[in-house]
């Protein structure tokens, strides 16, 4: 545990001071801004301000950001991790445990701290409000765990493939892809573009049993994670140092 908790504490003081993180953060809260400043001098409706956000702006830009860290956990460390585990000073297990957490909070932490008081802010200060709150949390819930698997996703191809790079295109390429099929199927509980493209009517309460359809988004992108987070263990464990 003590090897756990001083490579968590290494691994969030090395994100925290990530010149890209730092970029995303600044990235996401300037556009944020304006469109709170949009929303309450201009006749847009609350619905569509936030779903333009989350679609144009801060999925896109998130996902971006998510797959270069998470892609790059374990590969662009290999090195270090080779040297930790067979001194034996730290177990596979501590180590991706580490990385897991560090990531997964990293993702959760940046988006709450911005999503919601975005949501809140334009919920506050729209000059058309539209919305639902319940459609508003099940719209962030959503968005939330198609990130948190995305990151998962990063982890896992962090443990198989050694160039950082590479699984930050797949990661992308594979969400994307996977989403417009799954679309293009009927499929839009679990399609990732199916759930930025619903955003509005979701927000706004629209959708056929909207509580049911947010739940299985959630579920299913949550099950996901977990998949991509045991496979990360997995791969982790028998991977050649």
């Amino acid at each position: 545990m003590q090897a756990y908790m001083a490579l968590l504490r290494y691994d969030v003081g090395q994100l925290a001071r990530s010149w890209l993180v730092r970029l995303w953060v600044v990235l996401l809260v300037a556009p944020a801004l304006f469109f709170v400043v949009v929303a309450a001098n201009e006749d847009e409706k609350a619905s569509e301000t936030l779903a333009f956000y989350f679609a144009a702006g801060l999925a896109p830009l998130s996902a971006l950001v998510i797959a270069i860290v998470s892609a790059a956990a374990v590969s662009a460390e290999s090195q270090v991790a080779s040297d930790s585990i067979l001194s034996r000073s730290v177990t596979r297990s501590e180590y991706m445990a580490a990385k897991v957490t560090s990531r997964l909070a990293m993702t959760v932490i940046v988006f709450a701290a911005v999503a919601i008081p975005f949501a809140y802010l334009i919920l506050r200060y729209s000059s058309e409000s539209d919305t639902t709150l319940g459609g508003v949390v099940s719209g962030l819930l959503m968005v939330g765990a198609v990130l948190v698997f995305l990151a998962a996703l990063g982890l896992a191809l962090s443990t198989l493939l050694r160039n950082a790079l590479l699984a930050a295109l797949i990661v992308l390429a594979a969400i994307i892809s996977s989403g417009g099929a799954l679309q293009f199927l009927g499929l839009s509980w679990m399609s990732s573009t199916a759930v930025l493209g619903d955003l509005p009517e979701i927000f706004r309460g629209e959708l056929d049993n909207p509580v049911w359809h947010a739940a299985r988004v959630v579920v299913i992108f949550s099950l996901l994670a977990a998949l991509g987070v045991a496979s990360s263990f997995l791969l982790f464990r028998h991977r050649d140092l």
